[in-house]
């Protein structure tokens, strides 16, 4: 029985008639769930509406929790369930639960203060990358290419930091803090600046200068390096297919 509950609840079971339906309701009840968000004001229609998407994406987790032994079939049972609730997809469902359950108990701590972390249930809108074909190819590209990724992120670390200590040097007085000086640097680096700081001295513009050119293009290499992973994983599905 638990076997077929996985074959409902697996996304990738496309000969199932009852897995797709099960996703294609999971998919409206994410929709559904959202709708008390775009109001401020609670209603009663509203309220109900969450009452019933917080009682579907329990159930949900409970189910998924129940079938991880099939989930991670190179794992032993144990270490199946006790893995589950720490991955990605299991945190995400978790943390589109939680704060709704300030509705079922007002009385605990606890509960109100995730009350005060409502947005926490914009959550269940990345429940939808578990059914995009595409957002799997992408996490498979990002984990092949994770060296080359991880060094460029470096590279930017280390750059904004190294930005952010010669304007804080160079112009002590526009900059006050170096928290200042970081977020200058990172806005920068990403060319998204807000114009609330920036240097006024020769040299201090000639090192914004230089932050914005270097800037972009370091922040283009990150985006090649996944480009050209996914494109990448595409080739190998083609080619997946064309074999079978």
């Amino acid at each position: 029985m638990r076997k077929e509950l996985y074959r409902i609840l697996d996304v990738e079971d496309d000969v199932s008639i009852q897995s797709k339906t099960y996703n294609v309701v999971n998919i409206l009840m994410i929709v559904i769930s959202v709708i008390p968000l775009l109001f401020k004001e609670q209603t009663i229609t509203l309220l109900r509406l969450e009452i019933i998407a917080v009682v579907f994406f329990s159930l949900d987790y409970i189910f998924r929790f129940l079938t991880a032994d099939f989930k991670f079939p190179e794992k032993n049972s144990l270490t199946a369930f006790v893995s589950f609730p720490f991955a990605p997809f299991a945190i995400i469902d978790l943390l589109s639960i939680l704060p709704s359950l300030t509705f079922l108990n007002q009385s605990f701590r606890l509960f109100r203060l995730l009350r005060l972390s409502r947005s926490l249930r914009v959550f269940r809108t990345f429940k939808l990358f578990r059914y995009s074909k595409s957002f799997e190819l992408l996490v498979q590209a990002i984990r092949k290419q994770k060296d080359s990724l991880m060094l460029v992120g470096g590279l930017i670390v280390i750059y904004i930091f190294v930005a952010a200590l010669l304007v804080f040097n160079v112009e002590p007085q526009t900059f006050p803090t170096f928290l200042e000086a970081l977020n200058w640097a990172t806005s920068s680096l990403t060319t998204v600046t807000y114009g609330d700081v920036y240097p006024t001295s020769t040299l201090g513009q000639l090192i914004s200068m230089l932050s914005n050119v270097v800037g972009v293009i370091i922040i283009a290499l990150p985006t090649s390096i996944i480009t050209a992973g996914y494109i990448e994983e595409l080739e190998d599905k083609k080619l997946e297919k064309l074999n079978l």
